[in-house]
């Protein structure tokens, strides 16, 4: 993961150069509904707060991240509501939330905080029966130089994130990051509540496809023993 404190140069970027990539109709109903949306892209499902105004797929700008960015308030280029949803978030050095030593995910947290720009990351639970870290960024974060550690200066975010970072059922290493102006109760109730609904569809599909070969499977057997039955019965 980079280091947070190159967040907001990349959002600028994001803002200044990037057109969105999928205008999307207002939504008809009423501003509380959530919305449950699907990338066809990117293969997962989530429940929104609302129906996205805009999608701007990688708006990272960079060719190896794959993901969107789901708008929900805007002023111009100005992101003030958004989930920015990354479906190759890590590699296979973090360790598995679900099964790796304790000792291992405490030195993974505390790199979050110390090297990431992070104020606060803690193991939480998805789902029952899977682990993600729970992250929000630090209100001041430091500079340092990548090549001597020594620290160049700090600045004050304009804001505060919340990542939410996990495997899903497939393997595949999600990040779900609320953009807001506002880290209020209500704000981050309901991302909480979008980050438990997020469904990755290749499981679907991987799913589906597994359930169809055991069919398969078991189609061929009964053929076969009905095959040797009936040449059993002719004798």
């Amino acid at each position: 993961m980079r280091k947070i404190f190159l967040l907001t140069t990349l959002l600028l970027m994001i803002l200044t150069s990037t057109a969105f990539a999928e205008e999307v109709e207002p939504a008809t109903e009423s501003k509380d509904e959530p919305y449950v949306y699907t990338s066809e892209d990117f293969q997962f499902t989530i429940t929104c707060p609302i129906k996205p105004v805009a999608i701007v797929q990688n708006p990272w700008q960079e060719p190896e991240r794959r993901g969107e960015m789901l708008v929900f308030s805007n002023e111009g280029f100005d992101i003030q509501y958004a989930y920015l949803i990354q479906v190759n978030a890590f590699d296979e050095t973090v360790p598995d939330f679900n099964k790796a030593d304790k000792k291992a995910i405490e030195e993974y947290l505390k790199t979050l905080t110390e090297n990431n720009g992070f104020s606060s990351a803690d193991l939480v639970e998805i789902s029952p029966k899977n682990k993600g870290v729970y992250a929000i960024t630090a209100e001041t974060i430091e500079v340092r130089n990548q090549e001597t550690g020594e620290l160049e200066g700090e600045f004050v975010a304009d804001r505060r994130d919340i990542y939410t970072f996990f495997r899903s059922e497939s393997g595949r290493p999600i990040s779900i990051q609320l953009i807001s102006a506002s880290l209020d109760k209500e704000f981050v109730g309901t991302y909480n509540h979008a980050v438990r609904s997020f469904k990755d569809n290749t499981d679907v599909k991987a799913n589906k496809k597994a359930k169809k070969d055991k069919k398969d499977k078991k189609d061929k057997k009964d053929k076969k023993d009905k095959k040797n039955k009936d040449k059993q019965d002719k004798k």
